[in-house]
């Protein structure tokens, strides 16, 4: 995310010199605006420093300087590369702009004085650290084979067989980032599907090589369904964190499988693309008519992102989302988010008090929500995953049993 902002801000800034030369120079700066949100970043930005190192008792303690390094909560410290891989408890002390904090576990690597990296809300370093029985398969999208991990619950109910749930990850992240939320759907007796998707290192490029916002990796998460139903599944719950909450919203009201779908689950979800576009150039100092030329030049396509044709904005809206929904959302959100802001979260709920249950959290940053409150955040999504109905009622319509060809 920082390094987004960061590129961001550089094209932005050439944009407003450049809109200086006139009318040129304002296409040229939407132009890199445009590109910038659509292009996949190559390397994460690692904009903390691991100060130095203390040993108190039995403890080690990590001081650390740089963005986010004081964000509330427990998180991963992703350092030299993210070859390094250091779970961290809450701050402990602040000293002349140095946060502490406890390592709770190092999973690889080891922590020295003078080596960067950066705090995720990812926690688990791998699928197997969840603790559950995991195989690493492969499933097949429209471009290619793109990996996957099924996690299994250690105990499923009779009531349970056949219940499963596909966990999509946010722009720029990995698949590593929802393993968050699989303890409380096992806890519920529900097997996991966690994809990674086009342009991901493990997957197929999508068109042109950059992101369709959301739009083209909902294709993706059709495609992970179809995979569970091969599987034996016969309802099917999404997941998804960021734009990965955009895929699974598309996916779960308008994708080929929407029927096998018996609720959603969001965190931080990307739900209005439009206004959060214009927040994130605003956040740059770019000025409102650039964020709208480049948001123009990617629905028509003259920007091109990974969705042939150009961005379909007018459907990444909360208002087209609400009135598309046809099963049961738990939405996290946190009014601490401050890459994509919780208006669009609470426009949805507002739209469908009558599916949409919104938990709106004062405190975490973007996807980092566990991070502040873990056994909250597990209880009301455990208990929501619980609750939900047996797709197939849709009002007083029966709709068709799943097919696959």
């Amino acid at each position: 995310m920082q390094r987004w902002e960061s590129k961001l801000s550089r094209a932005v800034g050439y944009g407003l010199g450049a809109a200086a030369l006139g009318l040129a120079g304002v296409v040229a700066g939407g132009t890199a605006l445009a590109r910038r949100v659509v292009t996949p970043d190559l390397s994460p930005a690692e904009p903390v420093l691991l100060d130095r190192i203390e040993r108190e008792d039995d403890r080690i303690i990590v001081w650390l300087r740089g963005r986010h390094a004081d964000l509330p909560g427990q998180y991963s410290l992703l350092f030299n590369g993210d070859a390094g891989h250091a779970r961290v408890g809450p701050v402990l002390a602040i000293d002349r702009g140095a946060v502490s904090r406890q390592v709770l576990q190092v999973d690889r690597g080891v922590l020295q004085a003078g080596a960067r990296g950066r705090l995720t809300g990812w926690w688990y370093a791998t699928p197997e650290a969840v603790g559950l029985r995991t195989e690493r398969i492969h499933y097949e999208t429209e471009l290619g084979a793109a990996e996957a991990w099924i996690l299994h619950p250690q105990k499923v109910r009779r009531s349970q067989r056949g219940r499963w749930a596909v966990h999509v990850h946010g722009r720029g992240a990995l698949p590593e980032e929802t393993l968050r939320g699989v303890l409380p759907l096992a806890r519920a007796g529900i097997t996991s599907l966690v994809i990674s998707y086009r342009n991901d290192p493990g997957a197929p490029a999508g068109d042109y090589g950059r992101y369709g916002m959301g739009v083209a990796e909902s294709r993706d998460v059709d495609a992970a369904i179809a995979e569970t139903l091969r599987r034996g599944a016969l309802r099917v719950t999404l997941f998804g964190w960021s734009m990965g909450g955009t895929a699974v919203l598309r996916s779960g009201t308008t994708g080929r499988y929407a029927a096998a779908v018996d609720g959603l689950i969001l965190d931080s979800p990307a739900v209005d693309w439009p206004a959060l576009l214009r927040h994130q150039a605003a956040a740059v100092a770019a000025p409102r008519p650039l964020a709208d030329l480049g948001i123009t030049l990617l629905k028509r396509g003259v920007v091109r992102g990974g969705e042939p044709g150009g961005i379909d904005f007018p459907s990444l809206r909360p208002q087209t989302v609400g009135r598309a929904l046809q099963v049961p959302v738990l939405l996290h959100a946190s009014r601490g988010d401050s890459f994509v802001p919780c208006a669009g979260a609470e426009a949805l709920a507002a739209s469908r008090p009558d599916l949409v249950q919104l938990r709106l959290q004062d405190e975490g940053e973007h996807v980092k929500l566990w991070n502040t409150d873990p056994e909250g955040w597990e209880a009301v999504t455990e208990q929501f995953a619980r609750a939900l109905p047996k797709p197939g009622w849709r009002g007083d319509l029966l709709v068709p049993p799943v097919r696959l060809d």
